[in-house]
């Protein structure tokens, strides 16, 4: 369909919703007709490019032709934040076409049932509070909307969506309703994302056409650098990303130089709501400024345009920067990043990162069902069903097709069993007492864990010096330099006494340095052609010294621990450092294959570890509701164990000669670090 065409469809939201704009975006184009003529659609392009409009927009023409009574569409998006930023945006184009809409989250919980808004704005949890609490609100429902699914899918509160939906269609099953379903994306691998949440998904699929200019600069003397080139660039207004939000508050200050002096500010989620309100607000509004935030900007927030974005030390994988750095450069096609690095590891990491970007080669976590959703979705259904009880079979139900009756079965015994339900009459079950605080502060809505876990402080026994932080504890480790062999561990405290057993492999010390990460493993094959582009990409490289096998694997520090440890329960003495490098030591392999552990070696370790796991996975507020077998399948799920060991297998060990390991050796080597430099992230 011609624009043209597309503008005389829009009869009464043309107007209001594109007239400032002046002419529509590609995606626009490309959504517009398949939603007017009321398909399901996936919308998947780059932030910034007005996928909100290109669906909100025609579902309301198509709406105005309708009943306007009740609530008629549901806005779903994942944090309060972007709620509130959606509702400044939207309110004025919607109350001019006579129109209510309304948000509802914990910073806005009031609903007025008996003036229902047309359009409502909301979380999965808040969504989850009003189908336990108020179903029939939704009896008009005309639409719904599932904004930046992917920072929802596969993860715990994903999981809960996908079963809030069929919680929705049980109610409206019998009113012959006809729910039209959009879901909007940023770029993603998975085209398939939207099938998981409804019925014949229309993909509309616009592949970034922005370009991604980037330059890297080395942590020293970085911000002077910065503002070197912000001169030349005529850089006035910058968004600067940190991993941590003490980096960000330590920061602030050196970056108030002229002239920014009374213009830079904090953003992430310590703050106050209302701060970070005034911040977005201000942000917005200037044409000069300075932003230092966390992850809780990654989102679509509006705080207007932005000349560059700022990347301190590289993101935890190639979808974070994406959504990073599509937050700068609105008004062109031409993303502009400064990658900030505090050691070699960190610029190859940023360079294959953006260098994935730009070909949308995502290598994101293959989808697994969560298993924590099942308890949480069993206590908010049993509170839905507070009244008259449910039954087995209708809990079946909800979950079909993501969990089978066998396992929502032995979940249900267990919780049984330990009196959070109770049985009524023969069949027919509610919620127990025990969960009474949580349903009174709205807990049993939410997959959002707190998190406990977090690097340990190493500490030397014998003299209780502290040598330093480690986050994946093995039986032995390398820590600057050295082998440590585990002694005691003080969970709560975050403690670990361990006592020196040797030197390490004399080139783990260039690996006291960040940037490990827990990415895909598969992205191992492109970090390799870095450094070997001759290799095969199943080929391997390792070194023999004549007493131990160094493993230039690249996995990252999550299947790098894995892998050690598991080796370690069968009796290789196996360390792994930083992610990179697996060492066997007094161990020569007997062929060119990948030392694949067993499976059963693997799942020992989680069972060892299913504490540390259970935090490093995200595996969701209800995780220790399951029986501790189904607490180990989540993590074999979640680490996608099967689809890891299938890799390993490939893989063929190619060796090395002592030269060409040592000049890879050099090319990662850590530079010196500063004190700040050395802080977790």
């Amino acid at each position: 369909m011609e624009p043209l065409a597309i503008k005389q469809e829009l009869k009464r939201t043309w107007n209001p919703f594109f007239s400032r704009f002046g002419s529509f975006t590609l995606i626009q184009e490309i959504t517009i007709p398949h939603i007017l003529n009321r398909e399901n659609v996936v919308v998947i392009s780059p932030a910034a490019t007005g996928k909100t409009e290109a669906v909100i927009a025609p579902i309301i023409e198509n709406l105005l032709k309708d009943d306007v009574t009740g609530l008629k569409i549901l806005y779903i998006t994942p944090t309060r934040a972007l709620v509130n930023d959606l509702f400044r945006r939207l309110e004025e184009p919607v109350t001019a076409l006579n129109l209510k809409i309304s948000r509802k989250t914990g910073d806005h919980p009031v609903i007025e049932k008996k003036h229902l808004p047309s359009v409502l704005l909301t979380t999965p949890e808040s969504f989850d509070s009003l189908l336990s609490r108020e179903p029939r609100i939704f009896m008009n429902l005309f639409a719904i909307i599932l904004d930046e699914i992917h920072l929802l899918d596969n993860t715990p509160r994903g999981d809960q969506l996908r079963i809030l939906l069929n919680r929705l269609r049980k109610i409206l099953k019998n009113t012959g309703k006809n729910l039209q379903y959009c879901a909007l994306s940023a770029t993603i691998d998975d085209l398939k994302i939207g099938e998981r949440y409804f019925d014949n998904p229309k993909v509309c699929y616009l592949k970034s056409p922005r370009e991604i200019d980037y330059i890297l600069i080395p942590a020293k003397n970085f911000i002077k650098e910065i503002f070197r080139i912000a001169q030349i660039r005529q850089i006035k207004k910058i968004l600067a990303f940190f991993n941590a939000r003490s980096f960000a508050e330590s920061f602030s200050q050196k970056f108030r130089v002229p002239p920014f002096e009374d213009r830079v500010f904090v953003h992430h989620a310590s703050l106050p709501r209302s701060r970070r309100e005034e911040v977005e607000r201000f942000m917005n509004q200037s044409d000069r400024a300075i932003l230092l935030a966390t992850s809780t900007l990654e989102l679509g927030i509006d705080i207007g345009d932005v000349d560059a974005i700022i990347l301190y030390r590289p993101p935890y994988n190639i979808s974070s920067l994406l959504q990073r750095i599509g937050r700068g450069n609105r008004r062109t096609d031409k993303l502009f990043a400064i990658g900030v690095y505090a050691n070699n590891w960190e610029k190859i990491l940023f360079e294959t990162f953006f260098d994935c970007a730009r070909i949308g080669e995502l290598y994101e976590k293959r989808y697994q069902p969560s298993l924590s959703v099942i308890p949480q979705q069993i206590y908010s259904y049993l509170y839905q069903r507070r009244r008259i009880g449910t039954t087995l079979k209708s809990l079946y139900q909800i979950f079909s097709p993501i969990h089978s009756e066998v396992v929502v079965k032995d979940i249900f015994k267990k919780m049984l069993s330990e009196g959070v339900i109770k049985e009524m009459r023969p069949g027919i079950y509610y919620l127990g007492d025990k969960l009474e605080n949580k349903i009174l502060y709205g807990k049993i809505h939410s997959n959002i864990a707190e998190k406990s876990f977090g690097e340990y402080d190493v500490y030397e026994i014998s003299s209780g010096v502290l040598i330093g932080r480690i986050f994946y504890l093995l039986g032995k480790f390398i820590l600057g330099g050295r082998c440590w062999e585990k002694v005691q561990v003080l969970e709560k405290e975050k403690k670990v006494y361990a006592r020196f057993i040797g030197e390490g492999p004399e080139f783990s010390k260039i690996f006291e340095g960040k940037g490990a990460g827990n990415y895909n493993y598969l992205l191992s094959t492109i970090l390799k052609n870095r450094f070997f582009p001759g290799l095969m990409p199943e080929e391997i490289p390792f070194f023999y010294d004549g007493k131990n096998t160094h493993i230039f694997h690249l996995f990252g520090s999550l299947y790098g621990f894995i892998i050690a440890e598991s080796l370690y329960e069968e009796g290789i003495d196996a360390v792994d450092i930083e992610g990179k490098i697996l060492t066997l030591q007094n161990f020569q392999m007997p062929d060119d294959r990948f030392p694949v552990p067993a499976f059963d070696s693997i799942k020992k370790v989680i069972v060892n570890n299913i504490t540390r796991l259970e935090d490093a996975l995200g595996s969701g507020a209800f995780f220790y509701d399951l029986p501790v077998e189904l607490q180990v399948q989540d993590h074999i799920l979640h680490l996608d164990i099967p689809g890891f060991l299938d890799f390993l297998r490939y893989l063929k060990l190619r060796e090395i000669g002592a030269k060409d390991f040592a000049e890879i050796l050099k090319s990662i080597s850590v530079e010196k670090k500063r004190p700040q430099d050395s802080l977790p992230i």
